[in-house]
């Protein structure tokens, strides 16, 4: 009896090891780790170039990015509105954020681009970090996909997928030689719909998931295959956050735009190839995984309906 009631306890602490690892892991990296942001300001004026930063996401980490003392180099396809974000990082800025801010315009919706011509004059920049925060889902409507014109499907493959790839491409020669003295990281914003696959988002869902992959398959390529070149790449897990786009109003678990940008940054350089930056996005990644595939499919399509609903009532 001794022998089995040992044996139980035994398999109990087995068993228990791996929820053990991930709550340590969890209160480590969300509470005490200290930042290793500054790790990448190294060599001549560090740039952090960020895409789709005149809004949401991109435009609150710009802002920590800034404090943090980068220079920056932004992305965004209204001028007018970025024109609007360089005054207010030079206006607002923390006491002793007087780096250098340059900007180019491009619509990452449309295809043809010359991404070689579009970073040619940014050449000779130490970029030590890119942040690929371009993407969006247009919204979120009833119609199924082959209710969608042909079009939809091209703007959000581009707008998502083929833009911060087709980017990285261009930028690669570049980062390995901001490599050459110091650790240079590429992050893709992603989404947690990539991991759940919502009704009626099916393309969005899928492009954050391609951007998941070729995080993966290119930080391979730098790492190991001819030795490591410097260069890593980041997927970030992200949920709902407040912003212009994402209509949800700023909560416990949907930060605002300021908040997740924050949290970006307190995450750069953890060491991991996917993360969620923000810590209540990671219970909900856990809770999600505990409750099963079917659970969750069945609540993400009633929670999209009524999303539906809201977003009908905003346009």
């Amino acid at each position: 009896m001794v022998t089995l009631v040992n044996a139980l306890a035994g398999l109990g602490v087995g068993l228990s090891i791996p929820y053990i690892y991930r709550f340590t892991s969890f209160v480590w990296l969300y509470f005490l780790r200290p930042t290793t942001i500054h790790h990448y300001l190294h060599g001549e004026a560090p740039y952090a170039l960020v895409t789709g930063a005149t809004d949401g996401i991109g435009k609150g980490t710009v802002a920590e990015l800034y404090a943090r003392g980068f220079n920056l180099l932004l992305h965004g396809r209204n001028e007018k509105k970025m024109q609007k974000v360089v005054e207010e990082l030079r206006e607002h800025g923390k006491p002793g954020s007087s780096g250098d801010i340059r900007y180019f315009i491009a619509d990452a919706t449309k295809a043809g681009l010359d991404f070689e011509k579009m970073v040619e004059p940014y050449k000779d920049l130490n970029i030590t970090l890119v942040i690929h925060n371009v993407g969006g889902s247009n919204g979120v409507q009833a119609e199924k996909l082959d209710e969608r014109p042909e079009q939809y499907i091209h703007t959000l493959l581009q707008w998502n997928a083929l833009f911060p790839l087709l980017l990285s491409r261009a930028l690669l020669p570049q980062l390995r030689r901001s490599a050459k003295h110091g650790p240079v990281n590429v992050q893709f914003v992603g989404s947690l719909a990539g991991d759940i696959c919502p009704t009626r988002l099916s393309i969005y869902a899928s492009s954050k998931r391609f951007l998941e992959a070729l995080a993966r398959a290119l930080d391979n390529d730098e790492h190991f295959f001819d030795g490591p070149t410097g260069v890593r790449f980041t997927y970030l897990a992200v949920g709902p956050v407040n912003s212009a786009s994402m209509h949800q109003a700023p909560s416990l678990h949907t930060p605002t735009s300021d908040t997740f940008g924050r949290a970006i940054v307190a995450r750069t350089g953890c060491g991991l190839r996917r993360v969620t930056p923000y810590a209540m996005h990671a219970v909900s990644q856990f809770v999600m995984t505990a409750l099963g595939e079917s659970t969750v499919d069945a609540f993400t399509a009633k929670e999209m309906k009524t999303l539906i609903e809201v977003y009908a009532k905003t346009e």
